[in-house]
């Protein structure tokens, strides 16, 4: 999103090579547990910001080799900024819009990860956006997809904490004085879409630890609510 290109020098200076304070202390190991191997798979991330994730799941794997790695986001900016601080050699960095067609052929990928990227997208491009990574995943595939939780979102409303930008782009609090785009979607419609889309899936919730309450203080008034969840999700037969 052109938003993105505003905010990417500040996003990388504020969350670093561990995408800030919750994913560094909470979902980042939630999602590398989610992964078996990556020993001759490809693997495309969509949505990979400032791209420290993907060097994390090689150190993770670290003697595993990929057969193809694709890293993309829709900001240039923030393509700039993975290629400058976190480029993968061999790895090819695109731009792309997730509510186009995908510029690859069907069945090319064994893994999808897209990362707190589908809760920023509008539910005509939502449902778009996973046909095409249905279309593009092995029939053994799988998306690995996380996105913020609607009970989150919900909390965050109750307290007055969404806003909107003078362009109707309605966004909630990030990391530091960052404020990401969200769209306020239920947890229904997330499982609708996926199953639309022709997956089935499993789904867990990612809550935030005592470290993490310690150092993001506006967590304390919604400690019980989980912030994000994680759907793992494969083809239907």
């Amino acid at each position: 999103m052109a938003y993105y290109d505003h905010i990417a020098k500040h996003w990388h200076e504020t969350t670093g090579s561990t995408g800030g304070d919750f994913k560094e202390l909470v979902l980042n190991d939630l999602l590398l547990e989610k992964i078996a191997s990556i020993d001759h798979c490809a693997i495309l991330e969509l949505g990979a910001g400032n791209g420290y994730f993907l060097p994390m799941v090689l150190r993770r794997f670290s003697g595993q080799v990929p057969a193809r790695i694709v890293v993309t986001d829709q900001s240039p900016q923030m393509l700039e900024l993975a290629q400058r601080h976190f480029r993968l050699p061999g790895a090819d960095y695109q731009c792309l819009d997730v509510r186009r067609p995908f510029p690859f052929g069907d069945g090319q990928f064994n893994l999808v990860i897209a990362t707190m990227l589908f809760n920023e997208v509008p539910a005509r491009d939502y449902n778009r956006a996973l046909h095409e990574c249905h279309r593009v995943l092995a029939p053994d595939g799988r998306l690995l997809m996380t996105v913020t939780h609607p009970d989150f979102i919900a909390s965050l409303h109750k307290r007055g904490l969404l806003k909107r930008t003078p362009h109707g782009m309605l966004t909630m609090p990030g990391s530091g004085s960052l404020r990401l785009p969200v769209v306020d979607r239920s947890l229904a419609s997330y499982r609708r879409g996926l199953q639309g889309g022709g997956f089935q899936y499993t789904e867990d919730e990612a809550y935030p630890t005592p470290d993490v309450i310690n150092l993001k203080a506006g967590l304390r008034h919604s400690w019980k609510a989980p912030i994000a969840l994680i759907f793992t999700c494969t083809p239907s037969k």
